[in-house]
């Protein structure tokens, strides 16, 4: 059976794995959160430029048949 300092050794080691592992999950999300970001940015802009696009292509139609 374990001693008392040596279960608080394992303990103290176990606690320090799991705030790695908690430091180390944060910062996946954090990367996969700013990965959302760029992609919503993208997505933002390709529809812009798109209405872009299309408004002006109705403008050149409708100036075009006069």
């Amino acid at each position: 059976m374990a001693t008392e300092p040596e279960l608080k050794r394992e303990l103290a080691e176990e606690r320090r794995e799991l705030t790695n592992a908690v430091a180390d999950l944060r910062e996946e999300l954090n990367h996969t959160a700013e990965r959302g970001k760029q992609v919503g940015t993208m997505v933002a802009a390709v529809a812009g430029a798109a209405l872009a696009i299309r408004t002006a292509l109705k403008i050149r139609r409708r100036f075009g048949d006069d």
